[in-house]
């Protein structure tokens, strides 16, 4: 097995690569630098209130100034990426629930081969696991819509990557159930959850970590993806 990937923008370019995707959907842009990561010949859409990206070297980009709760309420989503997505990056707030909100309004415009990430999904510790931020370094409570995905969401796969500095959840399996019933009590039951009961329950098995290599990747693209 080859090493992994140094950081989770490597492992985005090499999905890009991989999947080679047509349209591209990212939350939270900041500088742009995670929208670079994509090649030429895709529509990249991306979604943040404050956007700090002046410029981009790619044919065909356009950034949306809202927040994704506003963008999936006020926006053709279709319209804007030319059809489905293909490939969706979340890396908005850093709240569990707004990060899942995301992932489950994508959904609708997801086809079976889409590949929808979700950074921040490996915690480091508590200080950096924190709603409030505290630390350079921020994850806040993303790694608990990992644990409800996987928890409420068995029809789809949902694999954490190790990848710097804190993790890339991969999910795929679209196309199924989309009853969204369970979201608010479970959102409730687990808001007051910290990063000590993360551990108590077990890190690898909530989060099914995996190591953040090429090979790893690769296997959980859907079939038929390059």
């Amino acid at each position: 097995m080859t090493a992994p990937y140094e950081t989770y923008l490597h492992m985005l370019v090499d999905l890009h690569r991989l999947l080679g995707p047509t349209r591209y959907l990212e939350i939270g842009v900041n500088e742009g630098h995670s929208l670079a990561c994509a090649g030429s010949d895709t529509r990249l859409v991306g979604v943040d209130p404050a956007p700090l990206v002046g410029s981009l070297d790619h044919p065909d980009w356009s950034v949306v100034e809202a927040t994704s709760e506003a963008f999936f309420r006020e926006w053709d989503v279709v319209d804007l990426l030319g059809g489905p997505v293909d490939l969706a990056f979340v890396d908005g707030l850093h709240h569990f629930e707004v990060a899942l909100a995301d992932v489950l309004s994508i959904e609708h415009y997801a086809h079976p081969g889409t590949v929808v990430l979700v950074h921040d999904a490996l915690p480091i510790d508590k200080p950096t696991s924190e709603r409030d931020r505290v630390s350079v370094v921020w994850s806040g409570d993303v790694w608990k819509a990992v644990v409800l995905l996987r928890r409420h969401r068995p029809d789809l796969t949902v694999t954490t990557l190790d990848v710097a500095p804190t993790g890339m959840a991969v999910i795929t399996g679209f196309g199924g159930s989309t009853d969204e019933s369970w979201v608010r009590p479970a959102v409730e039951d687990l808001m007051d959850a910290d990063y000590a009961d993360l551990v108590a329950m077990g890190v690898d098995r909530s989060l099914g970590v995996r190591p953040g290599t090429p090979e790893v990747l690769a296997g959980l693209l859907p079939v038929g993806s390059p």
